[in-house]
């Protein structure tokens, strides 16, 4: 991963002052950048050559880090970009985390991204998925060790003084037979941001669901229930261990925020186990005899 370092090491940097309010002309400034841009991620995903894709990938970052470095930056939404890349913000809007896949191989991918804070300090994400496995998956991790993901949601709680903590939802599919899902915790630590935290039931650092890969999981927050929803897992095979045999059951859980930690919440939506002779009709089981 050194020459991924190399590409990501020139944009680390600290602002000394929060970024002010950009003039019309920095505007229109970002706009070209940010068109002269386009290109290079138009190439990274249509291009057919993977290592033509992962050559335009760092032409992209580093000209993406020298437009990031400009005064105002975080002022400037990219919202022409945001159609080609994933940019999610917190609701308090305090940092940005700008991240996109390449697909390398068929079905294999390498995932990349920058977290900038509102002041404009700069966070590289390397990607080190390949060399983090399942013994080191729930250790706390952090920008340079980072396993990585495509990003796809961030959900803020309190922790007990009243401060944010950011929870980020993304998935990886660059195993060979298997996907992971995880919501994951932010910490910003001087300068380095670390993933990972203790706001999980049974100790863990962050939760993690692995599966057939192929198959659709779903790990999101449900806005109406206040809660963590997901599907259950279950082995085609009888054998859980086998990670690439685990498909939804058609069973829900969930994770619910308690005492500053999220709480297992099983059936949620309950599976029907019909007896011989019964049906269900509008929701309500009725016997044929």
């Amino acid at each position: 991963m050194k020459y991924i370092l190399f590409f990501f090491s020139f944009i680390i940097f600290s602002l000394t002052s929060a970024q002010a309010q950009m003039s019309k002309t920095q505007e229109l400034a970002f706009k070209k950048s940010e068109n002269s841009l386009l290109k290079y991620v138009d190439s990274m995903n249509r291009l057919a050559v993977s290592e033509e894709k992962i050559d335009y990938c760092h032409l992209f970052i580093k000209e993406f880090g020298k437009v990031l470095k400009n005064e105002n930056s975080f002022a400037f939404p990219f919202d022409t970009l945001s159609k080609k890349i994933h940019i999610l913000y917190p609701e308090d809007k305090s940092f940005r985390v700008f991240n996109w896949p390449i697909e390398f191989a068929t079905a294999r991918f390498r995932y990349y991204g920058v977290i900038q804070k509102a002041d404009g300090t700069l966070y590289p994400l390397i990607d080190q998925s390949d060399r983090i496995g399942d013994n080191h998956i729930n250790d706390v991790l952090n920008n340079k060790d980072w396993f990585g993901q495509e990003y796809y949601r961030i959900l803020t709680q309190k922790d007990e003084s009243g401060k944010p903590i950011y929870f980020i939802f993304g998935v990886n599919h660059n195993r060979e037979s298997t996907s992971i899902k995880i919501v994951d915790v932010i910490k910003f630590n001087d300068q380095q941001i670390d993933f990972g935290g203790q706001y999980f039931s049974e100790g863990q650092n962050r939760f993690i669901i692995e599966y057939q890969k192929g198959t659709q999981v779903s790990l999101n927050y449900d806005t109406e229930q206040k809660m963590i929803v997901f599907n259950v897992l279950e082995s085609e095979i009888n054998q859980p261990q086998r990670k690439h045999t685990l498909v939804p059951n058609g069973n829900l859980d969930g994770l619910k925020w308690n005492n500053y930690k999220w709480e297992l919440v099983k059936n949620l939506i309950p599976i029907i186990k019909l007896q011989d002779g019964q049906a269900p009709v509008n929701g309500v089981i009725q016997s044929s005899k």
